[in-house]
């Protein structure tokens, strides 16, 4: 939820995010829709690749490197930008002057890069992991695969912004 005003933008549309109950019902709804996308995915698994598969709550937990990286792709502007100038704002907050103290700040295109490398990364991890769970061939779990590689595009464009 910490990415609906961009989502907002990107889509294109206006959610009136002000106001509580309308924030409300658009933080379920989104929430909604990203429970649906892997629960529709494990439905084509299913339908499509037969044979005898994991239940979807099991290899559920094949998303949680794609969720870490998600989350540590959307820390990565904060931490890269403004963690560097935590010794001025300490000195400042004490009523010093900061300005001789080192500050630093990382170029937009690294954290760019290091945000879509991160994303990459969670998704190859979730394969894996999908692949250690699932205990079948690549191909035969390739509706989860596409689904997490779907998941991890999405973030991307949300986060990255590219």
């Amino acid at each position: 939820m910490h990415r609906l005003p961009e989502l907002e933008a990107w889509l294109g549309l206006n959610f009136h995010l002000e106001e509580f109950w309308l924030h409300a019902g658009v933080s379920v709804g989104v929430l909604a829709i990203a429970a649906l996308i892997p629960i529709t995915g494990h439905g084509l698994l299913r339908l499509l690749s037969p044979g005898k598969h994991r239940p979807f709550l099991e290899l559920a937990y094949g998303y949680l490197p794609l969720v870490l990286g998600g989350t540590l792709a959307h820390y990565l502007r904060l931490g890269l930008t403004e963690a560097g100038q935590v010794l001025p704002v300490t000195w400042a907050t004490f009523g010093y002057s900061g300005a001789s103290l080192p500050a630093y700040s990382s170029e937009p295109a690294v954290i760019a890069f290091l945000q879509a490398s991160t994303l990459a990364f969670g998704i190859l991890l979730t394969w894996g992991l999908t692949q250690k769970i699932g205990r079948q061939p690549f191909l035969s779990l390739w509706p989860q695969h596409l689904t997490t590689f779907g998941l991890g595009i999405g973030l991307w464009q949300i986060i990255v912004g590219v």
